[in-house]
């Protein structure tokens, strides 16, 4: 599993931590580890802006498309029928831009709602208690099924780590290394490090 914090720190070189960024990041890319570009629509759900999110996401494609994972097409945070509505939207505009699209999952979202050979990776988003329930755990499964490449957001502790991985994600991100890196960032790495050691969970409802 990889673990792409959302807080960049240059220094850090680790194969199982990379960067998940943003436009509001402006420029920081470090020039190393792999990356994921999210769109910004949870921290700014009002204000998206597809040339931004195409200007910025065209210029990091060119600097490090070798590390690159998935671009998250544009959602509505906590809300299916929105997300569903805004990717038939932006789906033309998101494959002429990025190689590898990943689609956001949110509350109230069913298997059979998405389209999957419209995307290459899932992106695990929604409430807490959406993303680690059995809606979402049977969309994981058949993501895992259908060969996509499976990423669960805002994963900031060893037990999301641990859930993340009884539903079949290959990779999750979070901010854990924002706020006290020093003490932070080694046990980070004494979690991923035991992650790989231990055998997969089966899912279990989030427990």
């Amino acid at each position: 599993m990889i673990y792409l914090s959302g807080a960049v720190q240059p220094s850090l070189r680790h194969p199982r931590i990379g960067w998940m960024v943003t436009p509001e990041m402006g420029n920081v890319l470090p020039d190393h580890g792999w990356w994921a570009a999210d769109n910004g629509c949870f921290t700014n759900p009002t204000g998206f802006s597809w040339a931004k999110y195409e200007a910025w996401l065209t210029v990091r494609l060119s600097q490090a498309a070798d590390r690159f994972l998935f671009a998250t097409a544009p959602d509505v945070p906590f809300d299916g029928d929105g997300t569903l509505a805004r990717f038939d939207e932006y789906i033309t505009r998101m494959a002429a831009t990025a190689p590898r699209i990943a689609m956001v999952t949110q509350d109230g979202m069913h298997s059979e709602d998405l389209r999957w050979d419209d995307f290459d990776a899932l992106f695990v988003g929604g409430t807490t208690e959406w993303k680690t329930g059995q809606e979402s755990a049977a969309i994981c499964l058949e993501a895992g099924r259908r060969g996509k490449w499976v990423h669960m957001g805002r994963v900031n502790s060893m037990r999301r780590i641990r859930a993340a991985q009884s539903m079949g994600c290959d990779s999750v991100d979070g901010t854990y290394l924002k706020y006290g890196p020093d003490v932070n960032t080694p046990r980070l790495l004494r979690w991923m490090a035991e992650v790989e050691r231990q055998p997969p969970l089966r899912w279990n409802g989030g427990k």
